[in-house]
């Protein structure tokens, strides 16, 4: 008699961790107050779940385990759905891997990546992207006299292209990364160096702001003798920069993670005093 076939091991595939890739940019479009990011999170994993686990109730459980409270940055949280994947690759293969531990290794993730990614993408990454979306208007040719002024499309743009040219390699290798290292959170987050990222793109803001400053005093052009002689002229240039100090200020005493907002706020409220000078 015959021995019957061996089973192979369910495993993740590569093009499972891509699917779930690809459903964490939706993550924030299931965000409730009850469990945040927890329905977006076990949408993002279905991929992975469906290919340990093909039996109707099986599956239905394992889904269930990953709509409780969920909560980090998005941009990070492909990493902690690759280890999570592999927990239930484990799980599937029948080692002893509880609920518990694997909601504790999501949490052990989650905490520090919410932690270290907030203050680098929304309250340094997002300044600078507008910055240089901003300071790309001094380096793009003015329009001509009849012509349209295509700076107004080729600023945000640019803004957006800044943004996910550092945003979009976190998200695209953070599911596998975070299979492969699904033993390890500790190192896993270290690897990352958030820390240092941030450094570098404070600095870099910094210098687009000083360039920024000096692009304005250019364009005021204040030694000149017109300038000082004609006091309307004197008021057009200074009171929306002084408005929109005034607003800014104000703004990011109260929201002080909405700078791109107040950016724009200001912006608009400087415009508006312009238009009335």
């Amino acid at each position: 008699m015959s021995a019957p076939p061996e089973v192979e091991p369910r495993r993740v595939r590569g093009s499972d961790l891509a699917r779930a890739t690809r459903r964490s940019l939706q993550i924030q479009a299931l965000l409730t107050p009850e469990r945040m990011q927890g329905p977006g999170f076990a949408f993002a994993l279905v991929p992975a779940l469906r290919r340990l686990y093909p039996a109707r109730e099986d599956f239905a459980s394992a889904l269930r385990r990953h709509l409780a409270y969920f909560a980090t940055h998005p941009v990070l949280s492909g990493y902690v759905l690759g280890a999570a994947a592999r927990l239930e690759e484990r799980r599937a293969q029948g080692e002893p891997i509880s609920d518990e531990t694997i909601d504790g290794m999501k949490r052990a993730l989650a905490s520090p990546l919410a932690a270290m990614g907030d203050p680098m993408f929304w309250s340094t990454l997002r300044p600078v992207a507008g910055l240089l979306g901003v300071l790309a208007v001094a380096l793009l040719p003015s329009p001509g006299a009849t012509g349209p002024d295509l700076r107004v499309l080729l600023c945000p743009l640019f803004t957006l292209l800044t943004y996910n040219a550092v945003a979009l390699p976190f998200r695209i290798a953070g599911a596998s990364r975070g299979y492969e290292s699904a033993d390890q959170p500790g190192a896993l987050v270290r690897s990352l160096h958030l820390g240092e990222w941030r450094e570098v793109l404070a600095r870099g803001g910094a210098l687009g702001y000083g360039a920024l400053l000096a692009w304005i005093v250019i364009a005021l052009d204040p030694g000149s003798i017109t300038w000082g002689a004609d006091q309307r002229a004197r008021l057009i240039a200074l009171v929306p920069l002084v408005l929109g100090a005034v607003v800014g200020y104000a703004g990011l005493r109260r929201w002080p993670g909405r700078v791109v907002e107040v950016g724009v706020l200001t912006l608009i409220a400087a415009a508006v005093c312009a238009a009335f000078l």
